[in-house]
């Protein structure tokens, strides 16, 4: 099978870019996608954007329109391929030729259309909840279940978000954890400082984490990406107690996770989360919002489940963290079912699976 990747849009390095370079990775193969931001390009895409017809061009910048983008990317631009992976759930817009398979890695079907809905919508200003989304929503919801169609096959990255899927879109898919490189992830003894990483994100709750440390009189360094930068140094960057870093490299992000004391992960209903698990890896404790997929894998072994909407409660969970004494070796040990090595070899198997299936189906007459 000769197999190609595509992902959504590159204007973040969060972990569905991770994932998609894993994918191409693990199959030996190349990695589409609209790349807004060249400088945050670390993990060498293939920009789409030259072969777009000019209005999908002009319009590409504009995520409302992402749909548009990908219904009009010819796969065949770029190569003959019996397989096409899609990540990112505008991608899955794609029309491939009928003789090509389409599975999709779901990362989570549109949250801001289905199970975030009401928590983004009553989150903005008096216009936007009460006309604006309402009506633009319900005409997104359409349009998904359309391109839905288009896809033959699908993975999930957690149980939460098979179950996701089938509540909302109906659809089965198979569960494949995104991977981590274990060998890449070190433990040294713990310094006196928490770490957060993640996207600036409402959603992520970057600012809990910040208002729990300052509570609790304890250091966090603050590193990911995202439209809350700003405001977030604005507010807390002369603290002595906060560090925001921003992006910084793989390397830098490798090492802070090696030296903390824990790693703080707030995010509201997180369908997976590689954080904890590279937080697991560098034999670190984890503090985690009490819904979504984290608190399947953390206990009190590996940290502390809380509810994250509060920042008191993530304040009484680093007291617990400090009041206690984890096992570096027996946490990494954990950590070592979501190798690269696991996800490649169940990778394969299922797109061979799928792909004797997709090629046996005869036409109906």
């Amino acid at each position: 099978m000769k197999v190609a990747v595509f992902h959504w849009s590159f204007d973040e390095l969060g972990g569905g870019e991770i994932l998609a370079h894993y994918l191409a990775k693990a199959l030996n193969t190349k990695v589409y996608s609209v790349v807004r931001d060249e400088k945050l390009n670390t993990l060498d895409f293939i920009d789409i954007s030259p072969k777009l017809p000019l209005v999908a061009k002009i319009l590409r910048k504009f995520r409302s329109f992402d749909y548009l983008t990908w219904s009009n990317v010819d796969i065949k631009d770029f190569g003959d391929y019996d397989v096409v992976i899609t990540s990112g759930l505008t991608a899955r817009a794609l029309i491939t030729p009928e003789d090509v398979m389409h599975v999709h890695y779901n990362h989570s079907p549109a949250r801001w259309l289905y199970d975030l809905w009401h928590y983004r919508r009553k989150s903005k200003g008096w216009i936007k909840q009460n006309f604006l989304l309402p009506l633009a929503s319900e005409f997104f919801r359409i349009w998904d279940e359309a391109v839905d169609k288009r896809v033959d096959y699908y993975f999930s990255n957690s149980p939460i978000t098979k179950k996701r899927l089938w509540k909302y879109l109906k659809r089965d898919s198979v569960v494949l954890y995104p991977p981590i490189e274990f060998e890449k992830y070190k433990s040294k003894s713990p310094e006196d400082f928490y770490l957060f990483v993640g996207r600036f994100w409402h959603e992520k709750r970057p600012e809990e984490a910040i208002k729990a440390c300052i509570k609790a009189g304890k250091r966090l360094v603050v590193i990911g990406s995202g439209y809350l930068e700003n405001e977030l140094k604005k507010k807390y960057g002369n603290s002595p107690l906060i560090d925001i870093r921003g992006f910084v490299s793989e390397e830098e992000k490798i090492d802070l996770l090696s030296r903390c004391k824990a790693v703080i992960y707030p995010c509201v209903a997180e369908d997976f989360g590689i954080v904890p698990i590279e937080a697991f890896a560098s034999g670190k404790p984890v503090i985690c919002s009490n819904d979504g997929f984290p608190p399947l894998v953390v206990n009190e072994e590996r940290g502390v489940v809380t509810d994250c909407s509060n920042p008191d409660n993530i304040a009484k969970a680093i007291e617990v963290v400090e009041s206690k004494e984890y096992d570096p070796e027996k946490i990494r040990e954990f950590a070592k079912q979501f190798d690269f090595s696991v996800f490649r070899k169940k990778l394969r198997n299922q797109l061979r699976e799928w792909y004797e299936e997709f090629t046996s189906l005869e036409p109906r007459g």
